[in-house]
């Protein structure tokens, strides 16, 4: 009778446990998919991300601004007409103090620094997007080692209820390891909701729809870079967009400055008419007259735009003497978080990995000797399985952080 009933519970346990296999089987392959490395996916997100589409647009805006002040003032027509007379005129604004220069050299500045802006845009948009590249492959990694713990914990929970069944183990120990099993296959399921997630956030950035989803290639083992933080921030004063458009924006404003005194030269109006009178008792009187009109600028005694263009002129050049330092200071926090983060990569590849695997294989192998219980097992398995998600979050970060630095000194030549 005792036999029958261990038994059913073997059979019980192993019809669970085919129903988890056949669970993980439904996860989605891989092959469904298509791979995408970092270089491609950063040239797609340049060519479809929709919000840096439209930051483009600006360019073109400004472009086409410049070209409209290229336009020279129009010339007015006037005729009249009465019982014996008409008058044919033909008038002309003359502009004085070269205001077309004027405003055509501010629209070209303000043009460029529509590109430089767009550019940093795009560093910006660079480090973002590789920054979330390297969260799929987080992602992903985390869900490979949630696999890999479930099936280990599942082949224990099959061995184990062939023990139990053999009287080597009791029923709550068989019990304990097929829970955690389950447990285990839970947070396959939710890790792998994350990792496709992560993906969908990807097909975001480059504007493309999620009916496919692009799976990142590379592995950041062998990242392994080192900098001089004198020579950084050497390097990022002089490649800094920022810095440039800090630069481009007080020649904005100095040409702002220029445009507002030209603007303060009157005028001047030229006219050319002829007249023609004609009556039937007197012979027909025609005559031709040139005026000149000079405007009175009784309001260039008020000379406060003047003023306000000179005061933006200097509020430029303290801005960007600010963003000179910003750089430094930004250039400085993140070489040490970059250095922190490759001490902590040290530490993890230094044997903390190796130290967990033995410790778990350990205590399995005195478990399946009777000499500890199912319960130390499990609390060894959780412990090696924070140490590697703790092992790949400290990868990412390492990552993550040499993509910020890269990005606070204006250069790019990260590859993996």
């Amino acid at each position: 009778m005792r036999r029958n009933i261990h038994f059913n519970i073997l059979l019980l346990l192993l019809l669970v446990e085919a129903m988890s296999v056949h669970a993980v089987a439904q996860i989605p392959d891989s092959t469904l998919y298509q791979s995408i490395s970092l270089d491609e996916y950063l040239k797609r997100v340049g060519e479809g991300n929709l919000n840096y589409l439209a930051e483009k647009l600006n360019v073109s805006i400004a472009d086409a601004e410049m070209i409209a002040q290229k336009v020279l003032p129009d010339p007015e027509v006037g005729f009249e007409a009465g019982h014996e007379t008409f008058s044919l005129g033909l008038s002309y604004s003359l502009e004085l103090g070269n205001k077309r220069g004027a405003r055509i050299k501010l629209a070209r500045s303000q043009m460029e620094l529509e590109k430089l802006i767009l550019e940093q845009s795009f560093q910006n948009l660079r480090a973002e997007a590789a920054s979330l590249f390297l969260e799929a492959i987080l992602q992903r990694e985390l869900l490979e080692v949630q696999q890999s713990s479930y099936q280990y914990m599942l082949q224990l929970s099959q061995s184990d209820s062939l023990r139990y069944v053999a009287g080597e183990i009791t029923e709550n120990d068989a019990r304990q390891s097929k829970l955690e099993a389950v447990t285990l296959l839970n947070a396959v399921y939710s890790q792998e909701a994350a990792y496709q997630s992560a993906l969908v956030v990807l097909n975001r950035q480059m504007g493309m729809a999620a009916d496919t989803l692009y799976i990142p290639l590379g592995h950041w083992d062998e990242l392994n870079r080192e900098f001089y933080l004198s020579e950084l921030i050497k390097v990022g004063l002089d490649n800094r967009i920022d810095l440039f458009t800090a630069q481009k924006n007080t020649e904005v404003t100095s040409r702002a400055y220029k445009l507002t005194r030209a603007e303060r030269r009157p005028d001047i109006g030229l006219s050319v008419s002829y007249e023609k009178d004609w009556n039937r008792f007197f012979p027909s009187a025609r005559s031709a007259t040139v005026g000149v009109s000079v405007p009175l600028a009784f309001s260039n005694i008020n000379k406060g735009a003047v003023k306000a263009a000179k005061f933006r002129i200097s509020q430029s050049e303290i801005q960007e003497k600010d963003i000179e330092q910003q750089i430094q200071a930004e250039i400085m926090q993140a070489w040490f978080s970059y250095e922190a983060e490759k001490k902590k990569v040290v530490q993890f590849k230094s044997g903390m990995l190796g130290d967990a695997q033995k410790v778990m294989d350990g205590m399995v192998y005195k478990y399946k000797r009777g000499e500890t219980n199912i319960l130390d097992v499990l609390v060894a398995q959780r412990t090696y399985n924070e140490v590697q998600q703790e092992y790949l979050e400290t990868m990412k970060g390492y990552a993550v952080s040499l993509v910020e630095l890269e990005k606070a000194c204006g250069i790019w030549d990260i590859r993996f």
